[in-house]
């Protein structure tokens, strides 16, 4: 579920259904996907979530990936922890539970047995690089307080690397009293016991820190802070963080778990003093992303502290080390084939080899079919434009994106090239060998590998989105429509080649020659397979160019990317126009034909129209 799913069409389409089906549904759904082989590879996909390694931190002994966590509450039974923890998470806490005697709503009475062997399993299936917390709620006065906690890590352990308590307490107790400090030394020595050396004090933000004096004396040094950051009359959550931090001996650990909502939120947070910021009920409302996010702009405000923002790699030597001239190098010479096989198709359409292979030449072509170089013409002005929008997506990847440090654009070039040059292969099945594919193919390969292989030198300049206002929820409803024109390219071009590769023709095709595949193939037997080398040839491509505005669309929307929506525009640009074209200067106008053109230019202009706000337009206002 990104964000570009959870807010522009699961969450209106579960609008009617309660909070605690909507959440049962979701975290089943997460579930069910990673327990599918290969299932998580699906998530890591469509979400590209994994933090940078400059983010990495050990406050507890344990590394983290991130500083930013998953609170308790939003999967308490670790249901979606598969998925989850490949959601830009650190750390992932369960919970809360209640064994306290019943003296609070936070979590259903623990029951012992099957439902916390079936927990136990799923903490250790989770992926490895995430830590878990327990977040517990105990009666300081019950004598068998202590019994239930050893109960409960008996059946949790080696699963559990940190446990967040709440210790409840008598209104007419002496916060400061040796009682206290008692019950927190009990705990500890039992969370030890089981290897769990990191217990945290879990106290609202509006409580002083003098609470937590027993906690402090008895040995533990972290705290996390919760509250609402949007209630009028609970303390500001800055002043808590500090006053905390003055109280704890150092080093002490700091979490802020005070329901953060944007990215906004969490960098508030880390500037206040959180040493770890743990997102609960805000993840609910914000979506998917916001650890994703939230990190992306930690890093900017790292970044922007330690230095200027960085820039590509100057000096030609240096540069051609790297991979990003050669990928735009890639870019350019597709543009330029698409620009060759526009200008063959616009004149004379059959190359003298093509006339070779045949045994004929126009003058008998059109006597077979007056049609049929008519038909080829609009097969290779097609293909020719499909090139040209992959090569504008190829040089704008490669200039804007992987030399400036963006890996996932080097990604996205990767994922459409193996789909474009896999489909290459398909000419052996036609006992035709192209001499102009064989040498833009052996000229072109070289430049894809050595931008694939070569590595990406600059250090990436990072971005902050850092509000959930109007403008990202339309971006991220255009992206959706930017991801579904994808999938449509990537259908449609499989199908014709599909189609180019069995039948060659569609029922449309045959209307519009007048004729029927027989009767092309009986005048004349290489006919058929020079046809079916271009149809399949054209849809190869487009599956391909399919595949990089699905990896862009993926992988590359962020706040105030310019280049991003103008290498869309220019792009669909010149594909739509030269397929329009490629239909009008041959006469090919029939409507069920035209109509899947018609229907991406307007899904095409929507998503552009939805997305410029969001990424024309960096955020106004600072932190």
């Amino acid at each position: 579920m990104p964000d570009w799913s959870y807010h522009p069409l699961l969450k209106p389409l579960t609008a009617w259904l309660s909070t605690s089906a909507r959440r049962s549904l979701s975290l089943n759904g997460l579930r069910a996907v990673t327990a599918v082989p290969g299932g998580h590879l699906l998530v890591d996909f469509l979400g590209h979530m994994k933090p940078g390694p400059e983010l990495s931190v050990a406050p507890y002994g344990r590394l983290l990936v991130s500083p930013i966590g998953l609170g308790g509450g939003v999967d308490p039974d670790a249901l979606g922890i598969a998925a989850l923890g490949r959601f830009g998470f650190g750390f992932v806490e369960v919970g809360p539970f209640d064994l306290s005697a019943e003296r609070t709503a936070l979590h259903p009475p623990l029951t012992m047995g099957r439902r916390l062997d079936h927990l136990a399993a799923r903490l250790r299936s989770r992926p490895t690089h995430l830590s878990v917390w327990l977040r517990l709620v105990l009666d300081g006065d019950d004598p068998g307080m202590a019994l239930d906690v050893e109960r409960l890590l008996d059946t949790l352990a080696g699963a559990v690397d940190v446990a967040a308590v709440t210790m409840l307490q008598p209104a007419a107790q002496e916060p400061g009293s040796g009682h206290n400090r008692g019950r927190w030394q009990r705990l500890l020595k039992v969370c030890r016991e089981h290897g769990i050396e990191t217990v945290l004090v879990d106290l609202p933000c509006n409580v002083a820190p003098s609470s937590i004096q027993p906690a402090i004396d008895a040995g533990i040094h972290g705290v996390v802070l919760r509250g609402p950051t949007d209630d009028a009359e609970a303390a500001d959550p800055g002043s808590a963080l500090r006053g905390v931090h003055q109280t704890l001996p150092s080093p002490g650990l700091v979490v802020a778990a005070s329901g953060a909502r944007s990215p906004r939120d969490i960098a508030n947070a880390v500037s206040a003093g959180a040493d770890l910021v743990a997102v609960d009920t805000g993840f609910i409302e914000a979506g998917p992303g916001l650890a994703k996010r939230g990190n992306e702009t930690l890093l900017a405000l790292r970044s922007a502290a330690v230095s200027s923002p960085s820039k590509p790699v100057n000096g030609i030597d240096a540069a051609l080390r790297s991979g990003s001239p050669w990928l735009f190098l890639l870019g350019l010479g597709m543009f330029i084939a698409g620009v060759v096989v526009f200008w063959v198709g616009l004149t004379r359409v059959l190359l003298p080899y093509d006339e070779t292979f045949l045994g004929v030449g126009r003058d008998a072509l059109n006597v077979i079919n007056p049609r049929l170089i008519g038909f080829m013409r609009h097969d290779r002005i097609t293909l020719a434009a499909t090139l040209m929008s992959i090569g504008v997506l190829y040089a704008s990847l490669a200039w804007f994106g992987v030399r400036r440090g963006q890996r996932w654009a080097r990604d996205a070039v990767l994922g459409s090239g193996i789909v474009g040059f896999a489909s290459l292969f398909l000419f052996l099945g036609f006992h035709y060998v192209d001499p102009l594919h064989v040498v833009l193919s052996a000229g072109l390969f070289p430049l894809f590998l050595l931008g694939i292989v070569l590595p990406t030198r600059a250090q990436p300049a990072h971005a902050m989105d850092l509000d959930n206002d109007a403008t990202w929820r339309l971006g991220l409803a255009g992206q959706l429509l930017f991801i579904g024109l994808a999938v449509g390219l990537i259908g449609a071009g499989l199908t014709i080649t599909t189609v180019g590769v069995t039948r060659v023709f569609v029922f449309s095709d045959l209307q519009f020659l007048h004729s029927t595949a027989i009767a092309i193939g009986s005048a004349n037997a290489n006919l058929l397979p020079l046809l079916a080398h271009d149809r399949a040839g054209f849809g190869g491509a487009l599956a391909s160019d399919g595949v990089g505005l699905l990896l862009v669309s993926l992988w590359g929307f962020r706040r105030g990317e310019r280049w991003v929506w103008w290498t869309l525009l220019c792009a669909g640009l010149v594909g739509l126009a030269g397929g329009v074209f490629a239909h009008l200067v041959v006469g090919y106008l029939e409507f069920g034909h035209l109509l899947p053109v018609a229907a991406s230019g307007v899904v095409f202009i929507a998503a552009l129209a939805l997305t410029a706000p969001y990424l024309l337009t960096r955020s106004a206002s600072g932190l």
